[in-house]
């Protein structure tokens, strides 16, 4: 096609000299070949280590544990068989986060129509789901976060777990940011400090939805190469939030790549401002993929390059 355009162009001279025709066709030739390739900044060489990550984005229902972990694993199945290795899971993905639509949140206290009680469905940090999921990690030798609500000492927390290919958990974190609609009248403040893993697809680190105001700045400092980014989003401006404003704000300065799954509504329902737009962001602040899909599942792949 190239060679096409150079005759054609050199035709339309046709009182040209040869010697000039010559030199004109270098040029040519050396604007071509200096020509910045059209490929991301950072994403160049096919020789560069790599690795295929998937942001599952679903609904979970508050409290039916085991209906939720039948449709996650589903999904997790699906993600693996597409050749991911690292997969990230919507915030309190195990438990169900709330239920938006009805207004329905969890409660420490007495349960009525709209506040369902935490000790029904919290969990310890080695109770039956972690075990399970941790179980599948291993059977499928991925990097996999477990998002849950926590029970530990008499207290309540938002948190994520994360298994490495062993069914190992190797970091574990308590949502620090409470979010005062989501999480008052149940979840305490995470006090552990901001854990990294050192794998070999580089450093990851984690945080949970409202974290977006804290975490970002506390992993940097860690050096996390790739954030695992559980999210349950509720607000207007989701897609701006997600195509631009995150990668800008929170994805370029910190200098680290992002791979943020959000929970989305029921297939067939009506959905809630907040949900869907899970995305892979790279460190530039590119984002390799997302999905602008609010309801039923949906699984977001991208490749990341390795430093």
């Amino acid at each position: 096609m190239l060679f096409d355009e150079i005759k054609s162009l050199l035709l339309s001279f046709p009182l040209l000299k040869y010697s000039m025709k010559i030199l004109l066709l270098l040029l040519i030739l050396l604007a071509t070949a200096c020509k910045p390739s059209q490929v991301e900044p950072d994403q160049k060489s096919s020789a560069r280590k790599k690795v295929k990550v998937a942001a599952i984005q679903c609904f979970s229902a508050m409290g039916k544990i085991q209906e939720n972990r039948e449709s996650l694993t589903q999904l997790i199945h699906e993600s693996v068989s597409k050749g991911a290795k690292i997969i990230v899971l919507p915030e309190a993905a195990v438990t169900g986060y709330m239920d938006p639509i009805n207004d329905i949140t969890w409660t420490t206290g007495k349960e009525t129509e709209t506040e369902l009680s935490i000790h029904k469905a919290a969990e310890k940090v080695d109770g039956e789901s972690i075990q399970y999921f941790s179980g599948l990690a291993k059977e499928l030798a991925v990097y996999l976060t477990i998002p849950f609500i926590e029970s530990a000492e008499g207290e309540f927390y938002n948190s994520v777990v994360l298994a490495n290919p062993k069914g190992e958990i190797v970091a574990h974190h308590r949502k620090q940011d409470l979010w005062k609609h989501g999480d008052s009248g149940w979840c305490s403040e995470g006090e552990l400090e901001a854990q990294v893993v050192d794998t070999e697809y580089g450093r990851l680190g984690m945080m949970i939805c409202y974290d977006v105001h804290s975490m970002p700045a506390k992993l940097a400092a860690k050096k996390v190469d790739i954030v695992l980014y559980s999210v349950g989003w509720y607000g207007p401006n989701t897609e701006d939030w997600y195509k631009n404003r995150f990668p800008k704000k929170v994805v370029v300065p910190n200098k680290f790549s992002v791979i943020a799954a959000n929970w989305s509504q029921e297939k067939g329902k009506e959905p809630w401002i907040g949900c869907g737009w899970s995305n892979v962001v790279y460190k530039n602040g590119v984002v390799l993929s997302i999905s602008p899909k609010e309801t039923g599942s949906e699984i977001v792949y991208a490749d990341l390059f390795i430093d």
